[in-house]
């Protein structure tokens, strides 16, 4: 709940570059509206809709938000039944045909959008050409058509630099964050690495792609030309080549750029000299993907690394005098209560700034959960496709553990939470940190959600 609450609010960097690359490349105008940050209710949306009269209205679906997008699809059809409807996003890229198949939706976009949207609006009005657009699927003659899958992109410095004064860009902020406004962006895509818990290769591939280092520092720039403060980069691994890292790094620090950043990465890719780096460059934080606290966790999910790197890693944060974030799953298949704790005592041991924990959930084709269905223990895929099939608000995400039930997990979760942040020293180090009221009006905001748990 606190994490959810109180986390604030991220602009939709999908969104954005996406309208950046149709009012970049092509004749069309979009525009972006952020219902979340502005804090609109459906009949805000629709009065917006209404407003806009567009000629499509695409949406970036995740799984919980599935049930928005379609309701969103539905105000939008009511108001004028011939705007098209497209959906994009992790949602639809995993289950297209069961997105296809919703009510009101005209079109899916699977795999990376920013090419596939640009070819689909330029030949919206023209079937056969739809039919060679590469990444969709569209209704036709009351036939499902799926067009081949679109490569990835190879060379993302073809990408233009997100435009996103397209959005209420001021708006957005983190209760992380030291300095606010601050906004999102990604500097790769792909992960060659095999975690058997994670989806993010079916998103990005498997393949590591990058921009190059003055183009990343071309946009932050950009950002603190803006008035930005602050950046979080969502790279799943900021620093896969440690080199490329240094380069941004050195760049930054030529330019002497006035922004914070922080990161996300493995354990076993910083060492002491590029965390200074990083540090010198403007870096604050350095959040680790950790998510188990024993070796049997680790193993389980092949993570290929081990609990001394990962001590080695906070260490070396703190030398550098980095703030770092480790992330935590709970309940993963075959994890005793036991190993759960274990893994909560290992958190307050590493000592990090912060701590997130979650209970565990089997994606769909993530390796754990095809393990599970080939050992034909498939309510977790049935689960999920039911869902994808027929949305209801309903929907329980699926857990897998033996030991604990559902509950059980979520009361261990809570209980990870409070046992790390209410530690009387954790407590007193927060306190010396602040350095406002309204700062500590947020921290306090936030203890009292964790207190509520």
């Amino acid at each position: 709940k606190f994490v959810t609450t109180e986390r604030g609010y991220s602009p939709p960097l999908g969104l954005i570059q996406l309208a950046t690359c149709i009012n970049n490349n092509t004749d069309h105008e979009a525009k972006i509206l952020d219902a979340q940050v502005l804090e609109l209710n459906f009949d805000d949306i629709k009065r917006e809709v209404k407003k806009i009269n567009p000629d499509i209205v695409g949406m970036s679906a995740f799984t919980f938000t599935l049930l928005d997008s379609i309701y969103t699809a539905k105000i939008v059809k009511e108001f004028n039944k011939n705007i098209k409807i497209i959906l994009g996003g992790a949602h639809p890229t995993l289950f297209p045909y069961e997105t296809i198949k919703q009510a009101n939706i005209d079109i899916v976009v699977y795999g990376e959008g920013e090419i596939t949207f640009q070819e689909l609006i330029n030949n919206l009005d023209n079937g056969k050409k739809l039919n060679e657009v590469d990444g969709i699927l569209f209704k036709e003659n009351n036939k499902i058509l799926k067009t081949k899958p679109r490569e990835f992109i190879k060379n993302l410095d073809d990408l233009p630099m997100s435009d996103r004064t397209l959005t209420p860009y001021k708006k957005y902020f983190s209760v992380l964050s030291k300095r606010n406004p601050l906004t999102t962006a990604v500097t790769s895509r792909g992960c060659s690495y095999k975690c058997t818990f994670c989806d993010r290769p079916q998103a990005g591939g498997k393949t590591w792609r990058a921009r190059s280092p003055k183009l990343v520092v071309d946009e932050m720039e950009g950002c603190a030309n803006l008035g930005i403060k602050e950046i979080l980069f969502y790279d799943d691994t900021w620093t896969m080549n440690m080199k490329r890292s240094e380069e941004i790094c050195k760049e930054i620090i030529s330019r002497k750029l006035n922004i914070s950043w922080d990161v996300r990465t493995r354990v076993d890719r910083v060492d002491y000299n590029l965390l200074k780096l990083m540090k010198r460059a403007g870096c604050g934080r350095v959040n680790f993907g950790v998510e188990s606290g024993t070796e049997y966790g680790l193993m389980k999910i092949k993570k290929e690394t081990d609990l001394k790197t990962v001590e080695e890693a906070f260490k070396l944060c703190r030398e550098a005098g980095m703030d770092s974030l480790a992330y935590f799953m709970l309940g993963l298949p075959g994890e005793t209560k036991e190993q759960m704790l274990e893994t909560i005592k290992f958190s307050k041991k590493l000592n990090p700034d912060f701590c997130h924990f979650s209970v565990f959930t089997p994606y769909p084709e993530t390796g754990i959960w095809r393990d599970l269905d080939s050992r034909g223990e498939n309510y977790i895929s049935d689960a999920w496709r039911k869902y994808a099939e027929n949305p209801t608000s309903s929907f329980d995400l699926p857990t897998c553990n033996e030991f604990l039930d559902k509950k059980e997990l979520f009361d261990m979760c809570n209980f990870a939470y409070k046992s790390f942040y209410f530690r009387p020293k954790y407590m007193a180090k927060e306190l010396i940190k602040v350095n406002s009221f309204k700062e500590f009006a947020r921290k306090t905001r936030a203890a009292m959600k964790i207190l509520s748990v």
